[in-house]
């Protein structure tokens, strides 16, 4: 077996996702090399060497790999990159899953209908690839959920009140689709929870829990914040690690961090899930918050599972502990930024482990929030256990002071709501 200094690790992807896994392998002394189109994309400079190739050329991907002798492929916190991990990993034999047991997660569709399948509760679905289907199987009940089958970060995602939204929002969706095909679903209100967890030959063990929220902003459905751990009661927390156990045990992933996300009725008990993928969570869950709350660092498991090292998966479960972390973003009002306060007040809290925010200055121009793409932050947080950690954030938050001058002439400030 080759050693840590010649072993050949390629990351799908060079965004911030991919970041801490360039980090932690190099710092391993294995040689990184990651796949990307040209841009502005942090993992280039990080890296040892550069394939330029979109993500989607799954073939010339395979092709660049083997030449350049890869013994390993990996990304994390992204949808769009696991596929194609899973392509060159069965084109070159290297340890990973198929490309047919990463489709059953991310394909949307395809996971809904392995859930009615399983029994695992999914709110009442259809698949659509045109704006004009027949939507009797709701009743004509609305509020719906229209999203695209296969995109990632809420693009395309809608809740309709009447006809004429569900075709505009159909419409939307379709062309934000690289498969042309989207989701109508039922509304279910309840609690979102995620799910953080890890797969080995084909079973689940999980890593924690947290709560998020949302921001008030109607039709767009753009999370605020995440925080590990949840407040949900057991027995209904218990209930989703079954189903987690329940889809491994079907697909039989090799290995893989999973994130998963569900809405949860505590009054009624009913729970749904609605997302369900085999990589980390964003916005810097599986890199950051995970070891944070659990003491597991998960990326470094993925990594050693990849390079086909002897991990006992057990044993890093044993060791997992107790504690809170997690993240908080804001919005700015459309308009020009004209102050910007606390930032090195943030930097010196012992809660605070980072702020991502050094792009914000004034002068700078504020857009309409209309993807969560464009939340502003995260600032990340840490607590001894969930109630120290509610009280760190709403310290950050009187803590941080931006006010943004708005079109109309109004000054406004930073919306964490």
């Amino acid at each position: 077996m080759k050693n840590n200094v010649t072993r050949r690790l390629l990351v799908v992807g060079a965004g911030i996702g991919q970041v801490h896994l360039v980090k932690k392998a190099r710092s391993q002394g294995i040689h990184v090399t990651v796949l990307t189109l040209p841009g502005p994309y942090p993992c280039i400079e990080l890296a040892d060497d550069v394939i330029y190739c979109d993500v989607f050329d799954r073939e010339k991907a395979a092709s660049e790999a083997k030449a350049r002798g890869i013994d390993a492929v990996v990304s994390d916190q992204n949808d769009l990159m696991t596929p194609t991990v899973a392509y060159i990993a069965e084109k070159l034999g290297l340890p990973g899953n198929s490309f047919e047991q990463v489709q059953a997660y991310c394909n949307k569709n395809r996971f809904r209908d392995n859930c009615d399948k399983l029994g695992i509760p999914v709110p009442k679905h259809i698949a659509v690839d045109n704006v004009d289907f027949n939507f009797s199987r709701f009743d004509g009940a609305f509020p719906l959920i229209v999203k695209p089958a296969d995109s990632q970060s809420s693009v395309g995602v809608r809740r309709v009140e009447n006809d004429v939204e569900l075709r505009e929002a159909l419409a939307f969706a379709l062309s934000k689709s690289f498969s042309h095909t989207a989701i109508v679903e039922e509304f279910f209100v309840g609690k979102e929870i995620v799910c953080e967890g890890f797969i080995d030959g084909g079973e689940y063990r999980l890593l924690a829990f947290a709560d998020r929220k949302y921001f008030e902003l109607g039709e767009l459905q753009i999370p605020s914040q995440t925080l590990f751990p949840s407040g949900v009661k057991q027995e209904l927390l218990d209930r989703v690690v079954e189903c987690e156990k329940k889809m491994a045990a079907y697909i039989k992933p090799a290995f893989a961090i999973t994130h998963s996300e569900y809405l949860i009725d505590e009054e009624s008990n009913e729970i749904r899930v609605v997302e369900s993928a085999l990589r980390g969570g964003g916005v810097y869950i599986s890199s950051h918050l995970i070891p944070y709350a659990t003491g597991i660092d998960i990326n470094s498991v993925l990594i050693d599972k990849a390079l086909n090292r002897n991990v006992d998966v057990e044993a890093v479960f044993a060791e997992r502990k107790d504690a809170a972390a997690g993240y908080v973003c804001f919005y700015l009002p459309e308009g020009e930024i004209v102050s910007v306060d606390g930032i090195d007040e943030l930097l010196a809290f012992d809660c605070v482990k980072a702020t991502f925010l050094d792009e914000m200055k004034p002068g700078q121009r504020a857009q309409k929030i209309v993807h969560k793409g464009l939340r502003q932050g995260p600032i990340l947080v840490v607590g001894k256990d969930r109630e120290e950690l509610d009280r760190n954030v709403a310290k950050v938050q009187q803590t941080l002071k931006i006010k943004v001058k708005t079109d109309a002439g109004a000054i406004a400030d930073a919306v964490w709501r």
